[in-house]
This record gives C-alpha cells, sequence and structure tokens, in this order.
C-alpha cells in the first residue's frame, strides 16, 4: 500500500487564478506599468536633449529622418535603434512630436537609461 504524506499531497495541489482574479492582476500590471511611464520626465520646452522614441520596429534610418522631416537636430541613436537623441532647440520651443513616435523623454533622471553612454555627441 502506497502511502502519502500531507507534505506530498500540498505539492501535488495545483492553485489555479480565476478568470476574474486573471484579469484583475492584468488591469493592476497595465496601471502600474503606465504610472511609471507617466512619472518619466517629459520634454516641456526645448531647452534640454531629448530622447524620442518610436516604436521597436522602425529601422534606425527611418526614426532618425522622421527627425529629422520634424525639425528636430538629431545627436545621435540611443541605446536601441528606434530611439533617437536630439538636440535642445535654439529657441527654446520643442517642435512637434514625428510622425509615428511613441513619446519624448528629458535624459535625466531614469530617462537617461535610454542614451547610449558609448556614443559621441556632436559639438555645437
Amino acid at each position: 500500500m502506497l502511502s502519502t504524506s500531507p507534505a506530498e499531497l500540498d505539492a501535488a495541489r495545483v492553485e489555479r487564478l480565476s478568470p476574474v482574479g486573471g484579469f484583475v492582476v492584468g488591469v493592476m500590471c497595465l496601471l502600474v506599468s503606465f504610472g511609471a511611464l507617466a512619472s518619466l520626465p517629459r520634454a516641456v520646452d526645448g531647452t534640454a536633449p531629448v530622447a524620442i522614441v518610436f516604436p521597436p520596429w522602425t529601422d534606425g534610418a527611418e526614426a532618425i529622418a522622421r527627425s529629422f522631416a520634424a525639425g528636430h537636430r538629431v545627436l545621435r541613436s540611443g541605446r536601441l535603434s528606434a530611439i533617437v537623441v536630439v538636440a535642445p532647440t535654439l529657441n527654446g520651443q520643442a517642435p512637434a512630436l514625428p510622425k509615428g513616435a511613441w513619446f519624448s523623454l528629458v535624459l535625466a533622471g531614469l530617462a537617461g537609461c535610454l542614451d547610449n553612454p558609448g556614443g559621441t555627441e556632436a559639438s555645437p
């Protein structure tokens, strides 16, 4: 006769999340992600370099071309090819976000993680 201990029974029992519980967990993950994104420093004016973030499937050359077309002065690519670092504007007013870009962030605090640490910056 085979005997099983209570610890083995507990290990064999699988707890499952109900569909409602799974939905609640998913919504909470989305809210936390949006909250973290909203807390990053945004480009308010054109007095600081910013990182313009394109979708990850955007080619680096296309992201740079779109940034130039929107009137930005491109300094370099970011950590990913879909991130473009642009210079501050001369008049202090930020140009419009390029077509297809998701958002732009100031290169300070957490947004500095988007910058390529080995990149060279163009001199003014």
